[in-house]
């Protein structure tokens, strides 16, 4: 039964890539999930069971039917508002409000900066000191430096430091730039720049996930832009991107060499199963766990951060760990988070809701023209299925931030007012 999942993304990433002609957003989303699925197989196969944050064990693992195929079907469902958008057929994309998206390019600009300040004392001795341990105290509830230094200089750095995740939109918007737009170059480096604000940020806390998160979206932003820009323009943006991916992969390579050097597997085996587990914890999740209890600080987190005073934080997510009888903090995909805290019909819900909002976005497949306002938050809902294959990426209210300005820019544009 494990080696479902696999087979159907697979035929589903051929489905598409074939009525697509090429590859696409949906094609993109789904070989992600066919990857995943097809590192669960190595899992199981390779006697890779109860470590890496797994939760199943030989002894226990079962794989049955139902959650094989509510597996399958939900996750699929996220992928269809993305399958109605034909990037080759795209002739146009528009900018109702240029001074508002300028407005905005430049807060997260600045924001970028406001990082730089906070991080340029103590990137560097945390590249040279034990990631191992500094990722360590991070889970046990530390203060990164930025963090403490943010504290010393006043609220309103604090306040900056929410807007890192919000950098994101700095990729869109200079896709955009490059291919429809006409913006001088140094402007779209500092949008470049500033994208970087997120991962550079995960450096202080030795996290690979802030890295993963950029270079998932980064891909996303290539294949969505790629059919729309010229041979030198792919040229320039190659040849520019390479040193940083090569940074990347190099300090992903280190910090799981760190962690994992000594442990069973080593780091490429317990790459194998972070990367592969999600499938193996959703059946986990729907054999075991319970739902006596509707958890929604990472659902609606700006909410229950604001007006319930509950954040998804280590002390939460260890006091449900200890109701449930087991850790709660693994991949399980996007969706097995959701099922997690609001069970199986509150999952399908979500799902059912997230997939009319996305069709209702894109409204009707082989669209020519766009507004880059829909283009960002579709941008935005594709953090959801793409981060998805580990966990619900949107977990903490300082995300609802990047939804909010795409949500701005979209109503901006929808209700013409022309800044």
């Amino acid at each position: 039964m494990y080696i479902l999942p696999f087979l159907w993304f697979t035929f589903l990433t051929i489905l598409l890539w074939r009525k697509h002609k090429g590859v696409d957003i949906s094609v993109y989303m789904s070989a992600l999930y066919a990857l995943t699925s097809f590192l669960a197989i190595v899992i199981v196969a390779g006697d890779m069971l109860g470590e890496g944050g797994i939760l199943f064990y030989n002894e226990d693992a079962e794989f049955g039917l139902v959650p094989t195929v509510i597996y399958c079907v939900f996750l699929t469902m996220s992928i269809v508002p993305f399958h109605l958008v034909y990037i080759r057929e795209v002739k146009e994309i528009t900018c109702n409000a240029p001074i508002l998206l300028d407005a905005v390019s430049l807060f997260l600009i600045v924001e970028s900066f406001v990082n730089l300040y906070l991080v340029a004392d103590s990137t560097l001795d945390i590249l040279s000191g034990d990631l191992a341990a500094i990722r360590s105290s991070v889970y046990a509830g530390d203060e990164t430096p930025a963090q403490m230094k943010a504290e010393t200089m006043g609220y309103l750095f604090r306040l900056f430091t929410y807007f890192n995740v919000s950098t994101l939109l700095c990729l869109p918007i200079l896709g955009f730039n490059l291919c429809f737009r006409q913006k001088p170059w140094w402007w779209n480096l500092l949008l470049f720049f500033a994208s970087l604000s997120l991962p550079i940020a995960g450096i202080q806390s030795a996290d690979r996930t802030d890295f993963v998160f950029w270079g998932l979206m980064l891909l996303y932003c290539f294949v969505f832009f790629w059919p729309h820009s010229s041979s030198r323009l792919r040229r320039i943006v190659i040849l520019s991107l390479s040193p940083i991916v090569v940074l990347g992969v190099v300090y992903v390579t280190a910090v799981s060499q760190s962690r994992f050097e000594n442990q069973n597997g080593g780091a490429a085996g317990r790459n194998v199963q972070y990367a592969g587990q999600g499938y193996v914890n959703f059946c986990f999740f729907w054999k075991y766990a319970n739902y006596d209890e509707l958890a929604l600080e990472r659902i609606f987190p700006a909410y229950s951060h604001f007006v319930k005073k509950v954040d998804s934080n280590a002390k939460r997510r260890e006091e449900r760990s200890g109701r449930q009888g087991f850790f709660i903090s693994v991949f399980a995909t996007f969706i097995g988070d959701l099922m997690l805290d609001t069970s199986p019909v509150g999952m399908m819900i979500w799902v059912i809701c997230f997939t009319l909002f996305g069709l209702l976005l894109v409204r009707s497949s082989h669209r020519t023209l766009y507004d880059v306002s829909e283009v960002l938050l579709l941008f935005v809902m594709a953090c959801i299925p793409l981060f998805g294959i580990f966990y619900y990426r949107f977990s903490a209210f300082f995300y609802s931030i990047m939804l909010m300005l795409a949500l701005l820019l979209y109503f901006n544009s929808k209700y013409r007012v022309r800044l």
